[in-house]
């Protein structure tokens, strides 16, 4: 002879629907949460970028995209910037091309290295508090 053992759930509706309720304003806050850290990243990008025209700082963009953000530059010279480059071997003039003289390595500053850096730095305490005020 076997026994038949019945469980019955009161109130695991309300608790499910609760549940739902969490992860649809977690989700918002997330979202919310990533565009805030992108554009502090932004802001420390741009401070981390060397200023001569103000050119590279004003085409630097932070665009988040849910729960994700690109960092852009459309700047063609920013590679050489970020990353260092050789000075001219030399320069056309009105007499035929001349040489330089001396040709040196200019180091780069690095920008997006710190941008990132900051993401690294920032992205748990921007994060933690996404379930705050659920």
């Amino acid at each position: 002879m076997g026994a038949k053992v019945s469980i019955t759930w009161e109130g695991l509706d309300e608790v499910l629907g609760n549940l739902s309720d969490i992860e649809e304003k977690g989700q918002e806050n997330l979202v919310k949460q990533t565009a805030e850290l992108a554009s502090q990243t932004e802001a420390a990008w741009k401070e981390a970028t060397h200023r001569r025209s103000g050119r590279l700082q004003d085409a630097e963009q932070a665009k988040p995209d849910g729960l994700s953000f690109t960092l852009n530059d459309d700047v063609y010279y920013y590679d050489w910037v970020n990353s260092g480059h050789e000075t001219a071997r030399g320069w056309r003039t009105k007499h035929g091309y001349r040489p330089a003289k001396h040709r040196s390595h200019v180091a780069g500053q690095e920008m997006t290295e710190k941008a990132i850096d900051f993401v690294e730095e920032h992205i748990e305490d921007a994060l933690s508090s996404f379930l705050d005020g659920v």
